[in-house]
C-alpha cells in the first residue's frame, strides 16, 4: 500500500512508523512544511496510563520515549497565597522537540521517507497514493480541502492563551492563580526536563486588552507576564518564549473522518481543550486505532476507515466534553475566589465528571480526610462524615444530611413535594395535590425529626387543566372537564394546549399568602415557591416581568416566619432574578431548567443540571439544590464538597 501522510506531527509520525512495522512492504511517506528540529512549544505531558496503548502498539519508541520523561506525583494550587498539595496524580512530561526526535528516528529505521521543508498547497499531487492521510494539525489544509465531506464545526473558546516555558523545572505539576490590577492570570505548569518546564498562561479577553497585550510585541508580552509571575518563579529565573502568542483555542469536530481515500486525524480532526491534557494522547491513540483498522481489514480499505471512525469518534467525543467542561471551568474560575484553599483546589481536581469525590480518595485519602474535617466544621476531629451526611442549617433549621428525595420514610435530610396548588385552578392535573388536601407535618408541629418536608406551593397557569403525566406529557384535558386557565399573557404554553385569560396579580398575591399560612398551620418548617417550567409565576419572569413575582414573594416572606427558610424553584436564566429574589428573603434556591417553554430543549446527560446550580449559588451567592441525574450518593459527595450545591436531589434508578 502507498500511503502519503501530511504532517510530521506526533500523530503523523507515529501512523507511519506503525504502518511500516505492519508491513515492511507499504510505502510510507511523510511530507512536514517545516525542518526536522523546527518545534513550537515547551514540553508535552501524559497522564498516568495514557501511554498503555503505545506499549503494546510498539514497544521500542514506547521504551524510547517513557526513559525521556520527567515525572511527578503530586499537584500543587497556589492560590491566594496558598500552596495546597494533591497526591496521586501521576503525569510525565517530555520535550516536544524530543518526542519528535524519537519518533523521526523510529520511522527513519523503519525506511519511512520523511521530507521536510516542503510546503503543501494542494492536496492534487498526493493523491495518487491509495490512501492519504491529513495529520496537518489545527489549521488542516485536508480538512478544508474536502469541508463539504468532513462537515467541520469550527470555533474559539473566548479566553486568552499562550505557550511560555520557564529555565528551571516546577517540583510538580502546579496551577497558579495570580490576581492583577488588570485582572486575573493563571499558569498551568510542568516540568519537562531537569531544567526546563512549560508554562501555559490563560487570561480572559478582558485581562489581554486591560493590560495593553493586544498591542504589545512577543518581547514586551513575555516581561510583562514574567514580572506577573517572578514571585513564583523565584529570584533570578526567567519565562522563556518560543512564538508565545496570545491565541483563542480552536474548537474542531467533524461529523465524519474520512472521503475515498482520505482521512484526517489528530488535530486536524478534533481538538481537546489544553486543561485536561490530552491532544497528543489523542492523536497517537487515533494512529493506532488507524493502523489496527487497516491492518484488519487489508483489502478493503473503506471498511477500515469506517470501523476506524466508528472506535475514536465515540471516544473523542467523551474527552471533548470533559475537555469544554474544564475550558469553561477555567474561564469563569473567579467565581470561586470567595472559596477558602481546601474548597478551592477540590473544586478544582473535580472540575470534569472524570474525577468523583471516591476517586479523588484513592488519589490522595489524606487530602480528602482532611478536607472532610475542614468541611464538616474543622473542629480538629479525626473522623468527619462524608460532604453527603454533614448537616446544612437554613436559618433556624438544621437538616440532617444534604440529600433530596420526593419521597419521605428513605433517609433524606429534605423531602421536597411536587407542585402543591394553591387553589383548584392553580393544579397541574386533577391529581394535582391541593394545599387545603395537606396532610400535617410528619415530623410534628415545630420540630425537626430525621427529616424535613419542604411544600412547593404554586399555580401551573397555561400548563393547567391538563391529563395526568402518566399518560403524556401537556395533553389538555377534554374540553368539558377543564377549569379556567390563567397566566401572564392570553397566549397557549403549546400550539395545542388552551389559551389562558390574562391573570390578575392581587387575587393571586392573597391565594399564596393564604396557602403559606395554611403550611405553618400544619407544622411545616420549610416552604418553596414554585416559579419553574412555564408555571404561572414563570410566565411572568419569561416576560421580563419581574415585579409581580418579586411582590409575590415579599408578601409570603413576611408572613412566614423570620426563623424558618423559605425556598424558590427557578430556572438559571436570570441571574438578575436570583439576585432579587435572594435579597426578598430567599434562602434556597432550586435550580430546575427546562420546559419554560413547550419547545425549550434541555442537554441532559450525567449530573447535567449541576453547572446550572454551581452557576446560581456561586454568582448569586444564594444556597441552592441541584437537580438533574444525579444518581449516586458519590456524585452527591463530589457537586456538595466542591461548592456547586447544598443540597441534591438524588433521581431514583
Amino acid at each position: 500500500m502507498k500511503v502519503n501522510i501530511l504532517g510530521a506531527g506526533p500523530a503523523g509520525l507515529y501512523l507511519a512508523i506503525l504502518l511500516k512495522q505492519s508491513d515492511r512492504r507499504h510505502q510510507v511517506q511523510v511530507v512536514e512544511r517545516n525542518a526536522p528540529d523546527a518545534t513550537f512549544g515547551f514540553g508535552v505531558v501524559f497522564s498516568e496510563g495514557s501511554l498503555d496503548e503505545l506499549e503494546r502498539a510498539d514497544y521500542e519508541s514506547y521504551i524510547a520515549i517513557t526513559e525521556s520523561f520527567a515525572s511527578w506525583n503530586p499537584l500543587d494550587v497556589r492560590y491566594r497565597g496558598t500552596l495546597t498539595r494533591i497526591r496521586g496524580n501521576v503525569f510525565s512530561g517530555i520535550a516536544r522537540e524530543e518526542l519528535l526526535r524519537l519518533l523521526q528516528d523510529r520511522a527513519d529505521r523503519l525506511g519511512v521517507e520523511l521530507v521536510f521543508e516542503r510546503e503543501v498547497r494542494s492536496l492534487d499531487p498526493y493523491l495518487d497514493a491509495d490512501l492519504v492521510v491529513g495529520a496537518d494539525g489545527a489549521n488542516s489544509l485536508t480538512r478544508r480541502t474536502y469541508a463539504d465531506r468532513f462537515r467541520p464545526e469550527l470555533g474559539q473558546h473566548p479566553a486568552k492563551y499562550a505557550w511560555f516555558g520557564a529555565d528551571f523545572a516546577f517540583p510538580v505539576f502546579t496551577y497558579i492563580f495570580k490576581e492583577t490590577r488588570w485582572g486575573l492570570f493563571q499558569a498551568h505548569c510542568y516540568p519537562y526536563a531537569v531544567d526546563r518546564s512549560t508554562m501555559v498562561v490563560l487570561i480572559s479577553e478582558a485581562t489581554w486588552r486591560n493590560a495593553g497585550l493586544d498591542e504589545m510585541s512577543e518581547q514586551e508580552s513575555l516581561e510583562l507576564t514574567q514580572a506577573v509571575f517572578q514571585d513564583d518563579l523565584g529570584e533570578g529565573r526567567r519565562m522563556l518564549g518560543n512564538r508565545s502568542l496570545w491565541i483563542n483555542f480552536p474548537w474542531i469536530s467533524c461529523a465524519s473522518w474520512h472521503s475515498g481515500p482520505v482521512v484526517i486525524m489528530g488535530d486536524a480532526a478534533h481538538t481537546a481543550h489544553f486543561s485536561i491534557g490530552s491532544g497528543t494522547k489523542l492523536a497517537l491513540e487515533d494512529a493506532i486505532a488507524l493502523a489496527r483498522a487497516l491492518a484488519r481489514w487489508k483489502d478493503d480499505r473503506e471498511a477500515a476507515l469506517t470501523e476506524f471512525e466508528m472506535e475514536r469518534q465515540p471516544v473523542v467525543e467523551r474527552l471533548q466534553e470533559a475537555s469544554r467542561v474544564s475550558a469553561d471551568y477555567f474561564a469563569s474560575v473567579q467565581r470561586y475566589f470567595r472559596f477558602q484553599p481546601p474548597q478551592f483546589a477540590y473544586q478544582l481536581m473535580t472540575r470534569t465528571p472524570r474525577i468523583t469525590h471516591n476517586n479523588l480518595t484513592a488519589r490522595d485519602p489524606q487530602f480528602v480526610r482532611e478536607f472532610e474535617t475542614w468541611f464538616a466544621g474543622g473542629d480538629g476531629r479525626l473522623v468527619a462524615p462524608p460532604p453527603a451526611f454533614t448537616p446544612l442549617q437554613l436559618r433556624e433549621v438544621v437538616l440532617a444530611n444534604r440529600i433530596v428525595l420526593t419521597r419521605t420514610g428513605q433517609g433524606a435530610g429534605l423531602v421536597v413535594t411536587s407542585l402543591v396548588g394553591v387553589t383548584p385552578e392553580g393544579r397541574i392535573d386533577p391529581e394535582t395535590v391541593l394545599v387545603s388536601d395537606l396532610a400535617p407535618s410528619p415530623t410534628g408541629r415545630g420540630r425537626g425529626g430525621g427529616e424535613e418536608v419542604m411544600i412547593s406551593l404554586g399555580h401551573a397557569g397555561a400548563r393547567g387543566a391538563m391529563r395526568p403525566r402518566s399518560l403524556g406529557l401537556d395533553l389538555p384535558l377534554p374540553e368539558a372537564e377543564r377549569w379556567p386557565l390563567v397566566s401572564a399573557s392570553a397566549r397557549a404554553y403549546a400550539p395545542w394546549t388552551p389559551v389562558p385569560s390574562e391573570a390578575d396579580p392581587a387575587p393571586l398575591i392573597d391565594q399564596f399568602v393564604a396557602a403559606a399560612r395554611r403550611v405553618r398551620e400544619l407544622g411545616y418548617r420549610l416552604l418553596e415557591l414554585d416559579f419553574s417550567r412555564g408555571y404561572l409565576i414563570d410566565s411572568f419572569l419569561l416576560e421580563d416581568r419581574l415585579d409581580f413575582p418579586l411582590q409575590l414573594l415579599e408578601a409570603v416572606r413576611d408572613v412566614w416566619p423570620a426563623d424558618l427558610p423559605l425556598g424558590v424553584a427557578c430556572s438559571s436564566d436570570s441571574l438578575e432574578a436570583v439576585r432579587a429574589f435572594k435579597a426578598a428573603g430567599v434562602d434556597l434556591v432550586r435550580v430546575l431548567n427546562g420546559q419554560r417553554t413547550w419547545d425549550a430543549r434541555t442537554e441532559y446527560g450525567r449530573m447535567y443540571g449541576a453547572a446550572a446550580s454551581d452557576r446560581v449559588r456561586n454568582e448569586c451567592g444564594v444556597q441552592t439544590i441541584a437537580f438533574g441525574q444525579i444518581t449516586t450518593v458519590d456524585e452527591v459527595n463530589t457537586i456538595v464538597a466542591a461548592g456547586r450545591a447544598d443540597l441534591c436531589m438524588l433521581d431514583p434508578l
